[in-house]
């Protein structure tokens, strides 16, 4: 397997368009490498210091090889998933894989070859498959399949408190970290998720939720 050169904080944006334009001739070999060095880019705002409007300008006119949908695929697929991942399952697979996820509500494992993904046959039976074992085709036919069930609601009493985690949240991490939360109703059940969270404000996670929590849900009344 190949190894991606390290990413150095003063490469200049022509140095890693040279980078790109060589491994895009690779194909999607070299996709983790090539969406490594795209969100290098989108997140330190090279191209728009360099006088573009954004990367996504910045790419479509230098970068001829790759669509910006490409670079989009591999940019989404290498902040999800390690070079080694990608290499043994693809990128493109990888992709789906994320969108059938997005569709369940569940968090990815180190290991996603082993997820069970519940793909519909032709005769309208449901068959689960690990993710290793599953085509493309099978996983985008899953999501579509899952997108078409309505997701079980939240009680009316967890929405009123999960609107109190929310506020409490974004007003603790706000300029802080990109704090993700979400939730959902499995049997009965709801579940909170969240991302995100770097280990050194663990404290301040602790002190959101406690606060979201004491708030008093007077939706919930109604």
């Amino acid at each position: 397997m190949k190894t991606m050169m390290a990413i150095g904080v003063d490469m200049t944006l022509d140095q890693i368009l040279s980078t790109m334009d060589g491994l895009a001739r690779q194909g999607s070999t070299a996709a983790h490498q090539l969406g490594t060095l795209y969100n290098h880019v989108v997140q330190r705002k090279l191209a728009e210091l360099a006088g573009y409007k954004n990367a996504q300008d910045y790419f479509s006119k230098k970068l001829k090889a790759l669509s910006q949908a490409t670079l989009s695929t591999y940019g989404a697929v290498a902040r999800s998933f390690t070079e080694e991942v990608c290499t043994q399952h693809g990128v493109y697979h990888l992709r789906a894989l994320m969108r059938y996820v997005e569709a369940i509500g569940v968090e990815l494992g180190s290991d996603p070859g082993s997820l069970g993904i519940d793909v519909p046959r032709e005769d309208g039976t449901v068959v689960t498959k690990p993710f290793s074992e599953c085509s493309v085709d099978e996983v985008e036919r899953a999501t579509r399949a899952k997108k078409a069930t309505p997701p079980a609601r939240v009680p009316v009493p967890d929405q009123a408190r999960l609107l109190f985690f929310e506020d409490s949240l974004f007003r603790n991490f706000n300029g802080v970290a990109p704090v993700r939360f979400t939730a959902h109703n499995q049997d009965g059940q709801t579940y909170l998720n969240l991302q995100n969270v770097p280990m050194s404000q663990v404290a301040r996670l602790m002190k959101a939720l406690q606060e979201g929590l004491e708030a008093q849900p007077s939706l919930a009344a109604r």
